[in-house]
């Protein structure tokens, strides 16, 4: 018998009723990890981890276990990163994107299922994105977003449609033009993100600090006693000037 490939292990680790309800499948942590390398700001595994069992325990039966699944984890991590990093396959290269569009928004899809784990890392960081995204840059992120997001329920492909007062377009003709231009989307969200980075290091390395402390929880209020978010606050990319 064939040993089963390791994604397909990883698979059906995370797909297994021993882990919380809202537990990633394989696709939607790819989706997840992509909104995460193209966050303006660099998030530590720490941080975003927990966040694959939706904040729950992994529950794993023992060390070997929990090695190979963090591993693998950490593979499809490094794949996701690298494609962003050369601008070339920012999309898994064994992620379908089926003909005709509309059979994309069937919950099981691939494509699917990695938007709406694009979804879930951008909502987790959508303050991230708020603070750095450039005016002159806003409807471009905004029509990206979008795109990216089509496919991740039949619903918001509708709100979609609506939204974009195309009402004359069937959602079929819709998703067949959101599908063709997914890729696209893609590389350019992935591009725009990378930009913002590159600012945020460079402010860093003139400031000679570090922007925030990896100890201090992305979410936490700052520890100066403002009251404010730290990332908004000593944590910001001028927190330290």
């Amino acid at each position: 018998m064939p040993r089963p490939r390791r994604a397909d292990s990883l698979e059906a680790f995370l797909i297994a009723p021993e882990r919380p309800p809202g537990t990633f499948t394989c696709r939607e942590l790819q989706g997840f990890l992509f909104a995460v390398v193209t966050s303006p700001e660099l998030i530590q595994p720490s941080e975003w981890l927990p966040e694959i069992f939706d904040g729950g325990e992994a529950g794993y039966t023992d060390l070997r276990e929990a090695q190979f699944i963090l591993g693998e984890i950490m593979r499809i991590y490094n794949e996701v990163n690298a494609g962003v990093l050369e601008g070339a396959a920012v999309l898994p290269a064994d992620c379908e994107i089926r003909t005709p569009g509309l059979e994309n928004l069937d919950a099981e899809a691939p494509i699917s299922q990695w938007s709406r784990g694009f979804v879930a890392g951008y909502q987790w960081l959508e303050e991230t994105w708020d603070t750095y995204v450039p005016d002159e840059h806003s409807e471009e992120f905004g029509s990206l977003l979008l795109v990216l997001s089509f496919f991740s329920s039949p619903t918001f492909a509708q709100a979609v449609r609506k939204e974009m007062e195309t009402p004359k377009k069937s959602l079929a003709e819709l998703a067949n033009t959101m599908r063709g231009i997914l890729p696209e989307a893609a590389a350019a969200f992935a591009g725009l993100g990378r930009m913002m980075r590159a600012v945020v290091a460079q402010v860093e390395a003139e400031a000679h600090t570090p922007r925030r402390s990896v100890t201090v929880a992305r979410n936490a209020l700052c520890p100066c006693g403002s009251g404010k978010k730290h990332k908004k606050c000593c944590g910001g990319p001028l927190g330290s000037t």
